[in-house]
């Protein structure tokens, strides 16, 4: 439990940071800027899931198959990590050739592929190297090294973009120059100071075995992930570029949600997998479910909390007004923390596959919704499908996994009384009464979380200080 907290407050670090910095990137930066960032980002998340072929997933989970033998798992390590060089190479020649026609088929707004988006795509697929190599280090408990690589490296990006933008005034292309430096340097640092690990070596088959674990990934995350960035396909197509802008910087303070969850996942994964592979541990996989779920409440507590108080920390007459917006938010990732765990379990139980055609029903479902609601709606039509959507997701999960366990009666109970709360305020948007229950909401499940894991936290403190 103390690696999960460590990692998730690692994890935290990068997206507290930018969302502290977004009022200086908001105003630095023109709408047009903040939309071609948000519409590359929407189009790398999809790209991501085939670049490399998925091949990060087998890392987390074949490094086990074989604990006691370091040479295997450093092989493991080495055939996919040139691999991923190899596709990296691939890609940006693709690009090259086809960016430009790709990105006017795909938006409206007139989105310019070069240079800014082949930058932003530069820079991510050198970020996806280092983040490899991180995978590395938490598959050998290497804490210490992997928080301080993290830290150093969110510090290192987001303190080059600051001296571009609000120290020396250069733009926009040179605000997105600095992370693709900054990101050159880091996996510079991490090869050089491991350069014995990162001998050039493919084993054919290691990497056939890989790949066989990894490519059935393939085709439901690209489902996945379409369906989870098809709300600012529709919002382009139907909304004005302001309305975007504002959608992309909800999304963004939003996403601190996202990132928080990434780190628990990695943290509890191997536990998790653990207690699955066991019989008869559904109070253990109870437990789990139990801290993740809790911890989900908190988190979503402080972002419906700070999105209602927006106004105070953007000080931007432009996005204010998405403070109206945070506590459907929260509802629909409500459903989204019960089906991230769920998901853990489909992984282990390697199920995924069976979801394909589920998946492709459902995103032309919310295709159907995006266009009925976003136009008579707005941006509260796309988060209206997306509430639909976790909710099915989730219920689909629980029919689909070996072990179904449900949380604690308390726990059920708590999101029953998040999910009211966050109702009673989509209906009564008064901006006083929305400061008063979202507080109170966050200091609620705050408690809540400390008197449930006050022992926990006693003994974290006291071996740290130690």
């Amino acid at each position: 439990m103390k690696r999960t907290i460590t990692y998730t407050f690692v994890g935290l670090f990068s997206p507290l940071v930018t969302l502290l910095l977004l009022p200086v990137y908001l105003k630095y930066l023109s709408t047009e800027e903040y939309v071609i960032l948000s519409l590359s980002n929407s189009f790398i998340a999809v790209f991501s899931i085939f670049f490399n072929l998925k091949v990060d997933q087998a890392m987390r989970t074949m490094y086990y198959y074989e604990t006691e033998d370091v040479e295997t798992q450093n092989k493991l390590f080495q055939t996919l990590f040139w691999f991923q060089v190899l596709s990296f190479v691939v890609w940006l020649v693709v690009f090259l050739l086809i960016g430009n026609t790709l990105f006017s088929i795909i938006y409206k707004n007139s989105v310019p592929f070069f240079p800014y988006t082949f930058i932003i795509l530069s820079s991510f697929l050198i970020n996806s190297l280092c983040g490899f190599y991180y995978i590395f280090l938490q598959n050998k408990l290497k804490v210490k090294e992997y928080s301080i690589l993290a830290l150093s490296s969110t510090i290192l990006i987001n303190g080059l973009q600051l001296i571009c933008v609000y120290i020396l005034n250069l733009g926009f292309l040179w605000f997105l120059l600095a992370q693709l430096f900054a990101n050159s340097i880091i996996i510079s640092f991490i090869i050089i100071k491991n350069n014995s690990l990162f001998k050039i070596e493919i084993s054919k088959e290691v990497l056939k075995k890989a790949l066989q674990f990894s490519i059935p990934f393939i085709p439901f995350l690209i489902l996945y992930n379409i369906e989870n960035q098809l709300d600012r396909f529709f919002i382009d197509k139907y909304l004005s570029v302001e309305l975007l802008a504002k959608y992309a910087v909800l999304l963004s303070i939003s996403s601190i949600i996202a990132t928080l969850f990434n780190s628990v996942d990695n943290a509890i994964r191997p536990e998790l997998f653990k207690i699955l592979s066991e019989k008869n541990q559904n109070e253990k996989i109870k437990e789990q479910m139990d801290f993740y779920i809790l911890i989900g409440l908190v988190s979503l507590s402080f972002l419906v909390f700070f999105g209602t108080q927006i106004h105070w920390f953007l000080n931007n007459p432009k996005y204010n007004e998405i403070s109206i917006f945070f506590p459907l938010i929260g509802i629909a990732f409500l459903a989204l923390i019960f089906l991230r765990f769920y998901a853990l379990q489909l992984i282990y139980e390697n199920k995924v596959h069976k979801m394909n055609v589920f998946s492709f029903v459902k995103i032309i479902l919310m295709a159907v919704l995006f266009m009925v609601l976003i136009p008579k709606l707005g941006i509260n039509g796309a988060l209206i499908t997306l509430v639909i959507s976790n909710f099915l997701n989730t219920i689909l999960f629980y029919f689909i996994i070996e072990k179904k366990v449900l949380p604690s009666v308390k726990i059920i109970f708590y999101c029953i009384l998040f999910f009211i709360i966050n109702l009673f305020l989509c209906i009564y948007s008064n901006t006083k009464l929305l400061s008063l229950v979202t507080l109170f909401m966050f200091i609620l499940f705050g408690i809540l979380f400390l008197n449930n894991y006050k022992i926990m936290l006693k003994n974290f403190i006291k071996n740290n200080a130690n």
